[in-house]
Formats: structure tokens, sequence, C-alpha cells
């Protein structure tokens, strides 16, 4: 812009001068900015005992016997019992493994088909056909593996403890029967 005493000199000299400015926005490109903003995590499979089984190595939980008919007062032809826990789990399914620890009577001399036999069987509580078992101890004796977990990730296994006489065997022979078996669930 001019000044005003600069404009009187050149009007008084016979020279007009006009100046003009204008800007458009219409013109002028659009200035834009953005910046991306990433996040991850990890989060590491794991599985814990929700509710854990009620009786344990040093509170077993009582067999019941079946009593084997044909011996009269006494005889036991099978000694069961089962009990559930619940493990919390973040993954769809998970493998499960089943330590298993038996006593017994000692072996007999003579009445060798009333030796026990022990059977450990375990059950996925969501899904029936996820089951497994066993004859005999051992670790991971008795194992499952993809088993499937609930909508929250849990899983309810069930497990069965079974004393039988050996195959062609009456009854039970006479003694202290235990099983000791150690769930372990992992996610797959």
């Amino acid at each position: 812009m001019l000044s005003t005493s600069l404009r009187r000199v050149l009007v008084a000299s016979g020279l007009a001068v006009a100046t003009s400015f204008t800007a458009s926005a219409a013109f002028a490109a659009p200035t834009t900015a953005n910046s991306t903003a990433g996040f991850t995590g990890t989060i590491d499979p794991s599985c814990a005992v929700q509710t854990g089984f009620a009786n344990n190595a040093t509170s077993k939980l009582a067999y019941t016997a079946s009593a084997y008919t044909g011996s009269g007062a006494g005889g036991v032809l099978k000694l069961s019992a089962n009990q559930s826990a619940v493990f919390n789990c973040n993954s769809d399914t998970v493998g499960v493994s089943t330590d298993v620890a038996l006593t017994q009577p000692t072996a007999p001399a003579n009445a060798t088909l009333l030796a026990g036999t022990h059977t450990t069987t375990i059950l996925n509580a969501n899904l029936a056909t996820d089951t497994a078992n066993a004859n005999g101890a051992g670790t991971a004796k008795v194992t499952g593996t993809g088993w499937v977990t609930d909508t929250q990730g849990n899983i309810s296994i069930n497990v069965l403890s079974e004393w039988n006489p050996q195959a062609t065997g009456q009854e039970l022979l006479d003694g202290v029967y235990t099983a000791v078996a150690t769930v372990t669930v992992t996610p797959n």
C-alpha cells in the first residue's frame, strides 16, 4: 500500500497509480496433515485352577463299594469315586495330562484273580466326547489333546478312579486301595 504523501506526489505529477491485491481461497491448495497411531500387545497362554478338587492326596475321597452278591457279607466287586475341578484358561482348546499314583494290597500268592486293576478316566464336562482312560499308574498316564473349553475359555475336568478284580476275578482282595491323580491342563 502506498503512503498518503507518496500518492499526493504522484497525483500532482500527473501519474496515477492504482494498486489492488486480492487473495482467493479458491486458488490456494489445502494443507493437510496426518499421523498414524499403532498398538500391539501379547497375551501368553495360561490356565489356572479356578475350583480345585475337593479331596486331594492328604484328604482322599472315600470310594463307593459295589458289593459282590455271590460272596455273602463283605465281598466287594468294585471300588469307584469321581471328582471335578474347574480350570480357568484363555485358549480355545487345551491339553490334559494326568499323573496317577496307586497303592493296593500286596499281590496274593494264591488268589491272584482278586488282585486289583485300577482305571483312571478323565472327562471334559464341556464336551462328553473328550474322554480318555488308562489302566495302572505312571506319569502322563491319561492324556487328552485339543479338548474344547467353554465360551469363557474354562474347562471342567471330571476324574473317575475305579478298582476292579482281574478280568475273571469275582471280587477284590481285602486291604487298602488308594489312587492319587494329578491333573495338568495346558493351553494350546
